[in-house]
């Protein structure tokens, strides 16, 4: 579509040049939710593959069967190709490579096996490469699947939430950058010629645009019909508070926990790993800013400074496996 790798950059550009989505800073918060419902409708063919919205819809993606999985991947051959290399990384496998995906299945969990291959379809979205200004399909893809494996650590080592289902919310975390480039990439170009290390893209696409692209980002995470904590980590991201306080939506869960437990686990986990692989040289753009998470993630994760050292040890050696999530 765009050729090998397409490059766009940008002056800082007055807002009025910027097509229908840009609005005043001054916008009123209450018709966010109005804007970012008509900015969804612009997103044309920015989905999920019908195979994989069918493992949603059915319940592999939560274990409950692998039925709808097989009839997805006996009709995608280079999906099938990519998923096999996935599972043959260290992440998954560290014994013999597996030689099918009907040997891995044999091995990983189902449930497991399904997420990955959602995942492995949404990266059809970041091929081929594209730049606009320090923006990078590339780069913003190696960010997000490198925070989907930080945070799956941070679960599993805490005993924190899903660390499979973290995975996949870490790393759609940022599906809003993705999905801002798809509507409208001048106004993306715009946001990133004034994002530095002082100036974080959130605060910038508020400033610029009105809304943001974590408000974006959970919109296209329900309308792929995924998770509520997927949801809620596209959301709250930058502001994990919000959801560990029960001062997000309603305000109606004081703990920032569902039933299961895993709402309040997920964004402190993704919110962390973020933040880690930021410092780690493993950001969303190069020029870029993300403070430290507050003490009440730290808290609600049980992380001491000795648990956080043995994390940063972890962090390293997950994100030389994640160079292979291609």
């Amino acid at each position: 579509m765009y050729g090998k790798i397409e490059s766009i950059r940008f002056r800082a550009t007055p807002m009025f040049f910027l097509g229908p989505i840009m609005t005043t800073p001054t916008a009123s918060i209450a018709s966010v939710p109005l804007r970012i419902e008509s900015l969804l409708q612009q997103l044309g063919d920015f989905g999920l593959a019908a195979g994989a919205r069918e493992v949603i819809r059915c319940g592999d993606f939560d274990g409950k069967g692998n039925r709808a999985l097989a009839d997805w991947l006996s009709d995608d051959r280079e999906l099938c190709q990519r998923l096999l290399r996935w599972c043959n990384t260290p992440l998954y496998n560290l014994a013999r490579p597996f030689r099918s995906l009907e040997e891995a299945c044999g091995v990983m969990d189902g449930c497991e096996l399904a997420r990955l291959a959602v995942l492995a379809s949404v990266r059809g979205h970041f091929l081929p490469d594209r730049q606009v200004d320090q923006y990078h399909r590339e780069t913003l893809w190696s960010h997000s699947i490198a925070v989907g494996a930080a945070a799956a650590i941070i679960s599993r080592t805490t005993g924190c939430g899903d660390p499979s289902l973290i995975f996949v919310a870490g790393s759609l975390h940022d599906i809003g950058l993705r999905a801002s480039e798809q509507i409208n990439p001048q106004a993306l170009g715009a946001v990133m010629s004034l994002v530095d290390e002082l100036s974080p893209i959130h605060e910038v696409e508020r400033e610029l645009l009105g809304w943001d692209h974590a408000c974006l980002g959970e919109a296209v995470v329900r309308h792929w019909g995924l998770p509520e904590p997927v949801a809620l980590v596209a959301r709250y991201h930058h502001e994990p508070e919000q959801v560990l306080s029960g001062t997000w939506g309603d305000g109606a869960s004081g703990d920032g926990a569902s039933g299961d437990g895993t709402w309040g686990d997920a964004v402190a986990c993704v919110a962390l790993a973020n933040y880690r692989c930021s410092r780690a040289g493993w950001g969303t753009v190069g020029r870029q800013y993300l403070p430290t998470p507050s003490q009440p993630v730290f808290a609600h994760l049980g992380i001491d400074q000795g648990l956080l050292r043995v994390l940063w040890q972890q962090l390293y050696v997950a994100l030389e496996s994640v160079k292979l999530l291609r």
